[in-house]
């Protein structure tokens, strides 16, 4: 007989939520791990950047495909069960990584990355709309500011796993680059057994939301934008060690400490930033982000008709790439809740179903811009300076951003036709008690 149901306390809701971020960041911090040491090693082992790329990009388009059907397991299967499935396989596949090293054969290195990287990004698909279900069941009023959080839970691991990662393989070895990741997330798993509890994530309609959200314009392109702002801030990954090292004359240490400062523009807005979001229309953050973000990332390289302006220097690509963390939120964390909110505005009420698919929608957003980022990346730098494959990313932001103002006037006129009806932007985005299994 299934589980008998209740309420969720407020103090094992907030060990849920803490355990959700700690697993979240070490699975995210594995995928970002190698990002600052394993394109110096890989050249070390005459292997090109593009295959680095590849072997990087493997994890989030793992994620991409794993995200839809983690919302399809959820109705299926308990949350908890497969939060402790996933993290426990992903630390098992890191320990494997970890022996790599010894493979001398550079084909059959290249084979093996790419089978544990696969295997990593689908467990780690597991977890990431895992946690963000559960967070959005958990706190369904407070949207924005939860993922926010969450959010900073998963950049903060982006920035700072490359400097750990890159102090592990130039201080110690690339054995202990992933033995050390590979023993926290093992402790995350031990931990979540005694204090994670089973949040019901089940859908209570028959009715299909999938071909609905699938074909509509408006609820796709916030989950868009969130991927192409993922995809600016993964694109220069790949592509900044070597950068420095030949601009500067610092390695792998140095770009580290640079995703590192760029994640602490992430961190620094984020909660602040959440908080004004469920506050306040968070269309207008999208716009900010959009004026914002393309413009200083034409400062990246800087851009060559910039140069007479901004010289490339240390001290400039850490400035810009922390004002790059600082705009980032804006750009990503209110596609969640304005998704909703059109899904909402068209339907009036949003089932579960619904719920799991669009949450599912803008998890698999994250790991689809990082895929493009740095495999783009591996291509063109190749062909291009860091610089000139900058300037183009920038130009590029420009289109996009011209896009999304029309994708708002879009949502305004759909606003005024349905002025009449209910618009639940600052409503409460799920219409259900949040539960547990018990037992």
């Amino acid at each position: 007989s299934p589980p008998a149901m209740d309420f969720i306390s407020w103090p094992w809701k907030i060990a849920t939520f803490v355990m959700m971020n700690l697993a979240l960041f070490v699975s995210y911090g594995l995928f970002s791990l190698p990002g600052s040491f394993l394109p110096l090693y890989n050249l070390d082992r005459n292997i090109n950047l593009d295959v680095t790329s590849v072997i990087l990009g493997a994890v989030p388009f793992c994620y991409i495909f794993m995200c839809p059907l983690v919302a399809k397991l959820l109705d299926r299967f308990s949350s908890k069960m497969l939060l402790l499935l996933s993290t426990g396989l992903v630390s098992v596949i890191t320990l494997l990584f970890s022996t790599l090293g010894y493979v001398k054969h550079n084909g059959l290195y290249i084979a093996l990355s790419l089978i544990l990287r696969i295997c990593q990004g689908l467990f780690g698909g597991v977890i990431d709309v895992v946690a963000f279900a559960t967070t959005a069941r958990l706190f369904p009023n407070n949207i924005a500011l939860t993922t926010a959080i969450v959010e900073t839970s998963l950049n903060l691991a982006i920035a700072t796993s490359p400097f750990i990662g890159a102090v592990l393989y130039e201080k110690v070895s690339f054995l202990l680059a992933f033995v050390v990741p590979a023993a926290a997330i093992f402790l995350v798993f031990i931990a979540s057994i005694f204090t994670v509890k089973d949040v019901n994530c089940k859908r209570n309609d028959t009715q299909s939301c999938t071909r609905t959200v699938m074909t509509d314009f408006l609820i796709l392109f916030p989950a868009w934008h969130c991927a192409f702002s993922q995809l600016l801030l993964n694109f220069y990954i790949p592509i900044l060690a070597p950068y420095t090292e030949v601009e500067f004359g610092r390695g792998a240490v140095f770009a580290g400490i640079c995703l590192l400062v760029n994640t602490i523009g992430i961190i620094v807005t984020s909660p602040f930033l959440g908080q004004l979001m469920d506050m306040f229309n968070p269309y207008i953050f999208l716009v900010i982000s959009a004026f914002l973000l393309p413009i200083t990332y034409l400062f990246l390289g800087p851009s060559p008709f910039l140069t007479s302006f901004v010289s490339p220097s240390p001290t400039q690509l850490l400035v810009v790439l922390a004002l790059i963390g600082a705009e980032m939120p804006m750009a990503c964390y209110p596609s969640l809740i304005i998704m909703y909110d059109i899904y909402k505005t068209r339907f009036g009420k949003m089932s579960p179903s619904a719920q799991n698919l669009i949450t599912s929608l803008y998890c698999g957003s994250f790991p689809l811009g990082a895929f493009l980022g740095v495999v783009i990346a591996g291509i063109v730098s190749r062909y291009l300076t860091f610089a000139q494959s900058t300037m183009i990313m920038g130009w590029v932001a420009v289109l996009e951003s011209l896009i999304l103002f029309i994708y708002c006037f879009l949502v305004a006129r759909l606003k005024r036709y349905r002025s009449e009806e209910y618009s639940p932007i600052l409503a409460p985005n799920v219409d259900m008690e949040v539960t547990s299994h018990s037992g």
